[in-house]
């Protein structure tokens, strides 16, 4: 059987290495909360992403990379999923991706009174798309 050459990896590419997912603070992997999930530039050996999580039990967070296997060990675990995920450019909420509900514009300036007062200030504005899951969670993010 002959083993093919990835055409984006180049043939002097270094092999990237792994690091595991775990919390060294309570040295242990079980209550690990995935946050984020990149791909990284292309690489000789094991298939690594990026990866940046929180473990539950200290709230001490990571970020580096991880072989794919290992983060899909942990996504594989029930319950392991809690809260928002974003995975490459898909947020999923409830294990599903997040759809598209609307655009608009918001002012990033608020007063700080309530009375009128003229000073000075303009308005920045900030186009924004509001995507949702079906359970009724909605998110903001810049346009």
């Amino acid at each position: 059987m002959s083993i093919m050459k990835n055409p984006l990896v180049p043939g002097d590419a270094s092999r990237l290495q792994a690091e595991a997912l775990s919390c060294t603070k309570c040295r242990s992997s079980d209550r690990l909360n995935l946050e984020t999930i990149e791909s990284i530039e292309p690489h000789a050996g094991e298939l690594m992403v990026w990866v940046s999580y929180t473990c539950l039990a200290c709230d001490a967070s990571y970020a580096h990379r991880a072989a794919f296997r290992d983060v899909a060990a942990v996504l594989n675990r029930n319950g392991s999923v809690s809260g928002l995920l974003q995975f490459g450019g898909v947020y999923l909420h409830c294990g599903e991706p997040m759809a598209f509900a609307q655009s608009s514009a918001r002012s990033v300036y608020a007063p700080m009174t309530t009375e009128d007062v003229d000073d000075g200030l303009l308005d920045v504005y900030l186009k924004t798309r509001v995507i949702q899951c079906r359970c009724g969670f909605r998110m903001e993010l810049p346009a």
